[in-house]
């Protein structure tokens, strides 16, 4: 039986022609997250995402990123490989992308409210607006207040509003939370700044992400820093874009 091709390999994909032009100028695998500069005619964008600590092993050599090879890094079995693949795709995906700044918060009214990643000051926030919460985390580490991601076979169903942390786009999860959804899914978070038409007809119904200052983000990235959307508004501009209106 053939594999099944992962959503992420298909916008990687999509982001290769989307890369003409372009040249990574800057790189790093820092010890929260990573970060590509792309430069182009129209100046520079940089794209992010958070480092899957849970997920790292030794096996395997990481490899100086190439545009051109954003498919292969996305799926490659080395982990540092596929937070450099998708921040390429992000990085390509943020230096076309004209987005209008917004909040997610009209997007999260029908609950159950799910959240897939235990994006902690929005959890809180939603409880204290005293909405119906269940969230979900793959790190043992992570996973305060929250279920394991073993329970998402169970509930995901249930849940009328899903939001998705950019990091499924690392461990291959973004598929089948999106099978087992019968909801609205927000797929957000500073590793969910791909480009809406890679993800166009995935079932992504919305993106929430950030359009980064880019010296701010690396100086920040470079002392040890992670990203949070709800938080670090000083490094960005966050932006919503409903794929459902395009």
């Amino acid at each position: 039986m053939a594999s099944r091709r992962p959503l992420v390999k298909a916008f990687a994909e999509k982001a290769v022609p989307l890369a003409e032009g372009l040249r990574i100028v800057d790189y790093c695998l820092c010890l929260k997250g990573g970060y590509v500069v792309v430069e182009g005619p129209k100046g520079k964008a940089l794209g992010f995402a958070h480092i899957p600590h849970e997920d790292l092993h030794d096996l395997g050599e990481v490899r100086r990123p190439r545009l051109e090879e954003m498919p292969e890094f996305v799926t490659d079995l080395n982990p540092l490989n596929r937070v450099l693949g998708v921040a390429m795709m992000n990085a390509v995906s943020q230096y076309h992308l004209d987005a209008t700044p917004g909040l997610v918060d009209p997007y999260l009214e029908e609950e159950p409210i799910c959240l897939v990643g235990n994006m902690g000051p929005l959890a809180e926030k939603l409880r204290r607006e005293g909405k119906e919460v269940w969230v979900f985390e793959r790190s043992r580490e992570l996973r305060w207040r929250a279920y394991s991601d073993v329970e998402e076979e169970l509930l995901l169903p249930r849940c009328r509003t899903l939001v998705i942390t950019g990091m499924t786009l690392l461990n291959f999860t973004l598929d089948r939370v999106l099978e087992l959804s019968q909801g609205l899914n927000i797929l957000t978070g500073p590793t969910a700044g791909v480009h809406p038409a890679l993800v166009k007809g995935s079932r992504v119904h919305v993106l929430a992400s950030m359009k980064f200052k880019i010296e701010v983000a690396v100086n920040h990235l470079k002392r040890g820093g992670y990203i949070s959307l709800a938080i670090h508004s000083d490094l960005g501009v966050p932006y919503v874009v409903d794929l459902r209106n395009t």
